[in-house]
């Protein structure tokens, strides 16, 4: 692939798919190879400057695919001579099969299940076996359940902190001494809801200048997100009905804080979250539905979302703009919110968004 034809498939992606930095380079290294690795910081860059762009595509190039966001996706590839890059980039291939099917939904579900990993992490897991029950890494079977790897075990790759990829293993691949009850109850949840983690979350939207209110509404609504800030101060508010229980209100506000962060509202000044306001209102639903299932499940909360969601990805012609990518990182930015009180933004933190 030239130069002009690299940068007419990257325009055409912005125009068409609106997804993370990590989806737009792998789509480039399926059309280029690992040249398209090379070229994508520049041709950004060169359409950045481009004055005849729309002004939604070019704030989708300025606020989502920012040079941070790009060097950081960059960066999580490693290096083409790591013997673990092929895998990794089939594996994020391999995944994009479950927006066309009702294993969607099923993808949904598992990412929810495993609160010991990320989300992010429970969806590299399930595209690699989607009947894994309970997984770790060879070093937690053994100190924790004296369980040891089979020899002709296959394991299923992750992400993690200062580590390239780590390996972990399904429970299939081990053997050992009997399960604990503590195991088979792991990917269990019992229904409750902890307050504190609403609590902590609208605190959170404080520090992201989302103001969330309670607000008399119809039977039918139960909340919404808008950038229309009716005070001062403010970059986006967000309603939620007035007679919700603390577990309800959690569920909306979860699905309004998602549209918010995956970028269905537009972009901030700081560039706090991205800028994706051309995906189809089918894509923006399903993906919000996605990520705030995912964290309620985590949280203890049961929804039917999966039903839902299957219901769309099944009558939908234009999934192939639904982001796994940003699904998975945005629940967990979520779900973080409700686990502790964050630090306020520095002013760099910008750069670093998504």
């Amino acid at each position: 692939m030239t130069r002009p034809q690299a940068a007419e498939f990257v325009l055409q992606w912005v125009r068409q798919r609106q997804g993370s930095p990590a989806d737009l380079l792998r789509a480039l290294e399926e059309e280029a190879g690992w040249p398209g690795r090379l070229m994508l910081p520049a041709l950004l860059e060169e359409l950045r400057g481009r004055r005849d762009l729309p002004d939604a595509e070019r704030k989708f190039l300025v606020y989502t695919l920012n040079a941070g966001a790009v060097a950081e996706a960059l960066a999580e590839g490693g290096d083409p001579a790591q013997p673990h890059q092929s895998s990794i980039d089939d594996l994020f291939a391999r995944s994009r099969r479950f927006l066309r099917s009702k294993k969607f939904a099923e993808a949904v579900d598992f990412v929810a299940r495993f609160r010991e990993y990320s989300p992010f992490n429970n969806m590299l897991v399930y595209a690699q076996n989607p009947l894994a029950t309970h997984f770790a890494t060879a070093g937690h079977w053994r100190k924790a359940f004296g369980r040891t790897i089979k020899e002709e075990a296959r394991g299923m790759l992750i992400l993690a902190p200062r580590h390239p990829v780590l390996m972990v293993y399904d429970i299939a691949e081990t053997e050992g001494p009997p399960l604990p009850e503590k195991l088979r109850a792991f990917a269990r949840t019992s229904g409750r809801f902890n307050p504190a983690v609403l609590d902590h979350t609208v605190k959170n939207c404080e520090r992201d200048l989302i103001h969330v209110q309670r607000l008399p509404m119809g039977e039918l609504r139960g909340g919404f997100a808008t950038r229309r800030a009716r005070e001062a101060g403010w970059k986006m508010r967000v309603g939620l009905r007035a007679d919700l229980e603390d577990p309800a209100a959690y569920a909306v506000l979860c699905h309004e804080l998602a549209h918010i962060y995956l970028g269905h509202t537009g972009t901030d000044r700081d560039g706090w979250w991205p800028f994706r306001m051309n995906v189809s209102e089918t894509v923006a639903e399903i993906e919000a539905e996605a990520t705030a299932y995912i964290v309620c499940a985590r949280a203890g909360l049961r929804t039917h979302a999966a039903e839902y969601l299957s219901t769309f990805v099944e009558d939908s012609e234009d999934l192939d703009a639904i982001s796994l990518d940003l699904i998975s990182r945005v629940a967990g930015r979520i779900e973080d919110m409700g686990r502790r009180l964050l630090p306020p933004r520095s002013p760099a933190e910008a750069e670093r968004m998504m």
